[in-house]
């Protein structure tokens, strides 16, 4: 598992963590992140569910209904910056969408 792989891995965890989130949906990568995400199922355990493009993040979280979506949304953000920023992954924003 690459650096960046490890790192995507503690941000979904950390995401699911987050009060209010039930689960994590597969992202639609762009053509450059389907090519890290083909990489990633040959070399690892199970695909990741969040990716990156350039340095952007893309989450897609479920809720359980009782915290406000937006609230959830804004938490998972924070923390995925968080994440990325304590294992040394600068990102440019983190796009969070409730499925």
């Amino acid at each position: 598992m690459s650096t960046t792989d490890e790192t995507l891995a503690a941000i979904e965890a950390a995401v699911l963590e987050v009060p209010g989130v039930t689960d994590l949906y597969r992202s639609r990568p762009t053509v450059a992140s389907a090519v890290q995400a083909v990489r990633s199922i040959a070399t690892s355990t199970g695909p990741l569910r969040i990716v990156v493009d350039d340095d952007a993040l893309r989450v897609v979280i479920g809720t359980d209904g009782f915290r406000p979506a937006p609230e959830v949304a804004r938490a998972v953000h924070d923390v995925s910056l968080a994440t990325a920023a304590a294992h040394g992954l600068a990102l440019s924003r983190v796009d969070v969408r409730v499925a």
